[in-house]
């Protein structure tokens, strides 16, 4: 799998919310439910067509477990206003890094998925397809996977399915049951 320069890479992790108080804070609504990449010291790239900010995070807390940040260089309840809807983006090389057996979902990307139930031992399975992105707003995560001839395929990246994931190799394992792709 082709690994990119990720020193200059952003990733998008949320949108500015509505400001709280007067002191220009105000809530970011994450795409993912860790918020361990926001922390004191660490700079956000806040984006919209018509402005660029980046500024580091002076103070962060919790209001109802969703964050609630505070920029330097955002003072007063207009600032904050004034940022709302933008995009809330971090350096790739700011990114916390991750336990043992946890992936970004940008990293998986552009993964081959193979069902090693089908195809004869030591071959390493069938080609699915390659991973297109990971739909997260369901009861368990879904891959979705798409099939050489365009089609999307979607399975359930639950223990029952998922085997193995090898970022380096650039290959996710599935084991699936018979008439799953029928």
């Amino acid at each position: 799998m082709k690994k990119t320069d990720v020193s200059q890479e952003k990733v998008l992790i949320g949108k500015v919310g509505s400001p709280v108080g007067i002191k220009g804070e105000f809530r970011v609504n994450l795409y993912s439910q860790d918020p361990g990449n926001l922390k004191e010291g660490k700079v956000l790239l806040l984006e919209r067509a018509d402005k660029n900010i980046s500024a580091a995070i002076e103070g962060i807390r919790f209001q109802k477990d969703k964050p609630v940040v505070r920029l330097k260089g955002i003072e007063d309840r207009n600032a904050a206003e004034d940022i709302r809807g933008m995009d809330v983006s971090i350096r790739a090389c700011d990114m916390e890094e991750l336990p043992e057996g946890e992936h970004y979902v940008r990293d998986l990307i552009g993964c081959r998925v193979v069902d090693i139930a089908q195809g004869a031992a030591g071959e390493g399975g069938a080609e699915i397809g390659v991973l297109a992105d990971v739909i997260q707003n369901t009861a368990q995560s879904i891959l979705d996977v798409k099939a050489p001839d365009g089609k999307s395929v979607l399975i359930p990246a639950v223990d029952a399915f998922l085997r193995s994931i090898d970022e380096e190799a650039g290959v996710i394992e599935v084991e699936l049951i018979p008439g799953f792709l029928d």
